[in-house]
């Protein structure tokens, strides 16, 4: 097969992994096009040719069982109402994908691969610790200070509040108004702790997504001029329409954001340095507690911290929104970024232990493998793992 000189370039680099993030790109973008002597039939046989890639000694069955999650993980977008748009990485079909590998560490490609350590073992037998994914589930506060444990509750009548019934149906929460409540307001909390994640449906229709290690504090009834909940830690939120009633989010205590009806994302953890409000539809205004505000138009992203607020266009809609659908999402991220994403859907404890590198990372996995099968995928970017029990998880170099 013939290549014009710039695919070869690329698949050259792609091999013996020296290409940029932006050569990675137009590479997947030359090959997506199939055009005759550049198709992914074609680029992987000239790839097989130059660069034979041998897979990692793992059980066969076991591999096929993982690639199978993987592949499956494109079914968990079709059943979410947000569906981002399909992307087929090329990269992913080739070496890495055939190792199961879906995660490359873009720094770690220039540190010494002639004299790397030998992966430090993850699971060498049913004796080792491993962690299961996070699951549907979540603490629900009530106004009274009572709580209840939705993981272990059966579909069915929770409780009624001023006015208001709470079921629980198909792990999620459904608050529906019955009378118009009397008294003092009263103030339900969800909260998702680590490994958990949950939704719920507000008294107004609102459906909220709650990642894992969130809360929303909320009215269970809408009685007022305002829709005001308070939010901590990454949600998805699809408004109902009220214009006569606008909706408003309290993050941290440090911005608002008010909207009529939209879909949003908001990711406002405290151990993280910045939030970040990504609009998907409708239009959102966003106001700092130190002041300054600005209105979000769809494909907007706000990154906000104590110093002020930037705002990106035509932002990664299928980043902000990966872990509703199912899915990892660690295009361009930092190695300590993934791990506060693998401690908190994980449920683990986090340390480490030497002079680990910094990578950055580029890729998708799916959120219902194993640990142990995401570890084994970041270990072919020079950054290895033991998992103690406990839940502790010590990255080293």
């Amino acid at each position: 097969m013939e290549h014009n000189n710039r695919l070869t370039y690329l698949l050259d680099r792609l091999a013996t992994h020296t290409a940029t993030a932006a050569e990675l790109d137009e590479l997947t973008a030359l090959v997506d096009l199939d055009q005759p002597g550049a198709s992914v039939n074609e680029a992987e046989s000239w790839l097989e040719e130059h660069y034979p890639v041998s897979l990692p000694p793992y059980d066969l069955q076991h591999w096929t069982q993982v690639a199978n999650q993987i592949l499956m993980s494109d079914k968990l977008a079709a059943e979410s109402e947000i569906k981002p748009a399909a992307r087929v990485h090329f990269l992913h079909r080739w070496g890495w994908a055939a190792a199961v590998v879906l995660v490359l560490g873009a720094a770690a490609w220039f540190i010494s691969h002639h004299h790397r350590k030998p992966p430090a073992a993850i699971v060498a037998g049913n004796a080792q610790p491993d962690a299961d994914p996070g699951k549907n589930g979540a603490i629900l506060t009530l106004a009274d200070g009572s709580r209840m444990v939705l993981d272990s509750a059966g579909n069915g009548l929770i409780t009624r509040q001023n006015g208001t019934t709470v079921v629980l149906k198909n792990n999620a929460l459904q608050y529906t108004p019955e009378s118009t409540g009397a008294g003092e307001m009263e103030y339900n909390t969800i909260t998702t702790p680590k490994g958990r994640q949950f939704q719920v449906v507000l008294p107004d229709g609102t459906k909220v997504w709650l990642n894992a290690a969130s809360a929303l504090q909320f009215p269970v009834a809408f009685n007022g001029a305002d829709r005001v909940v308070e939010l901590s830690g990454e949600a998805y939120f699809d408004v109902s329409k009220n214009a006569r009633q606008p909706f408003k989010v309290k993050v941290l205590k440090k911005m608002e954001i008010e909207v009529l009806g939209t879909g949003f994302n908001i990711n406002a953890y405290t151990n993280e340095l910045h939030t970040y409000t990504t609009l998907v539809e409708g239009a959102v205004r966003v106001s700092l507690a130190n002041g300054g505000s600005t209105v979000l138009k769809p494909g907007d992203q706000l990154k906000a911290s104590n110093t002020g607020m930037q705002v990106s266009r035509n932002a990664d809609m299928e980043k902000a929104i990966a872990w509703k659908n199912g899915l990892f999402n660690f295009e361009g991220v930092s190695l300590k970024e993934m791990m506060r994403q693998l401690e908190r859907w994980y449920n683990l404890e986090v340390v480490y232990e030497g002079n680990v590198p910094d990578v950055k990372f580029f890729g998708e996995m799916s959120r219902s493998l194993k640990l142990s099968d995401v570890l084994t995928g970041l270990e072919r970017s020079d950054v290895h793992f033991r998992l103690e029990e406990g839940r502790r998880l010590i990255v080293m170099p």
